[in-house]
């Protein structure tokens, strides 16, 4: 019976590949995507005898994520930009090149005078601009373009190589408005700009941590914690005994959990470190006593001995149910405040009028800046949108309710 399932399974075998070369992308997963990742894998890997998810019933994962920052089933592509952005930058870099997105529309085209960013940042118009070219070449392709010619450009360039000729004669007659159907043909495969079809959808569900009061105390979970992978023993023994083609697919997927588990365990590992070091740093908030304190992702990362980037990718779209609502997780990490008005005070101004709009007609970043505002906080359009990013709370256009 075990060689007939092994035959079968020879004849599809799984490629490693995708798991390989995207492994460190699973750091990004939210709690419930990995956890669709390995019940997956528990269908396909003959080595997997079940995959459960035991949680006490005194835990509760499955309520309080709020409808306007549900946790994203699937990200964007301008979500996708930020991470790549956060592995491919560091330090200064990192900084102009997360302003040259927030100064993006909604199709991916820049909206902003380069020179205002390098005064912003103090370095030259060039600096920048290398850096917006870098940018434009990771995925998806294109982004902060500044217009659509340049966008045509860059997509001949990086997805149509040797077809480069042939295409930028398309581009001299897009320019010159003489288009035929034979060039109409040709453009079906290019996006006529960098966020085409780029709507997030998402997805409310439960949380991936929760943190509680227990006897004055604050303990923390993770629902990770309660995953269970069974091993086959007797596909363990085969192994052992088998040559050949038998042999070398066992090993692939003898391997292939092992990555997973590797994964699982850096996940839980470095989220209970986060919420350890949260729990300690921003205590005060948590029992509701006092306002956020100042918490940096890179003083953590180097804490725990990792890379910025890995600690980045794990905290993405991670959301952590606490006695005082529930938050994304990169909603701790706080700085001090500039001109007198703290991150934490601007990030619950902005939730709450948003929470308070009219969802016929949502507010803009541009109308809730100007509130603010009004308000005595000076707030930017760019500031607004990287705070409502890090509330996890869609664009304008994505909470319309029609």
């Amino acid at each position: 019976m075990i060689r007939q399932e092994l035959d079968l399974q020879l004849k599809t075998k799984l490629s490693l590949n995708l798991l390989l070369k995207n492994n460190v992308e699973i750091l990004s997963y939210s709690t419930f995507e990995f956890e669709e990742l390995l019940q997956e894998e528990s269908i396909a890997n003959p080595f997997v005898e079940s995959f459960d998810v035991k949680v006490p019933k005194s835990v509760n994962f499955g309520e309080g994520v709020p409808d306007i920052s549900a946790v994203p089933y699937t990200p964007d592509p301008l979500d996708r930009l930020k991470e790549n952005i956060k592995a491919e930058f560091e330090g200064k870099d990192l900084e102009i090149a997360l302003d040259l997105i927030y100064n993006t529309d909604d199709k991916g085209f820049i909206t902003i005078d380069l020179k205002d960013i390098s005064n912003q940042h103090q370095v030259s118009e060039e600096y920048v601009e290398g850096i917006r070219k870098r940018i434009m070449r990771l995925d998806p392709v294109g982004v902060c373009s500044k217009n659509v010619y340049e966008f045509f450009e860059v997509q001949i360039e990086e997805l149509y190589p040797d077809k480069k000729e042939e295409y930028m004669k398309l581009l001299d007659k897009i320019a010159s408005g003489s288009v035929d159907e034979k060039d109409r043909k040709l453009l079906k495969g290019f996006r006529m700009f960098p966020l085409e079809g780029g709507t997030n959808s998402y997805k409310g569900g439960r949380v991936d941590a929760v943190i509680e009061v227990d006897d004055g105390n604050l303990v923390y979970f993770i629902y990770e914690d309660f995953f269970s992978i069974k091993i086959r023993e007797d596909y363990l023994e085969l192994y052992e005994k088998s040559t050949g083609e038998v042999k070398k697919f066992l090993k692939d997927m003898i391997e292939r959990i092992n990555v997973y588990n590797k994964i699982l365990n850096l996940r839980r590992e470095v989220l209970k470190n986060i919420l350890e070091e949260i729990v300690k740093v921003q205590k005060d908030f948590l029992l509701g006593e006092g306002p956020l304190k100042g918490l940096l992702m890179k003083d953590i990362a180097k804490k725990l001995e990792i890379s910025e980037s890995t600690l980045s990718r794990i905290c993405n779209s991670k959301y952590v149910k606490t006695p005082v609502g529930t938050y994304p997780l990169r909603f701790f990490f706080v700085r001090n405040a500039t001109e007198g008005v703290s991150q934490e005070e601007l990030m619950r101004r902005i939730r709450e009028i948003i929470e308070n709009e009219d969802k016929r007609n949502p507010l803009s970043d541009e109308e809730i800046a100007n509130i603010l505002k009004r308000e005595g906080m000076n707030t930017a359009r760019r500031t607004v949108a990287k705070y409502r990013d890090l509330l996890g709370i869609p664009s304008s256009r994505e909470r319309r309710i029609k």
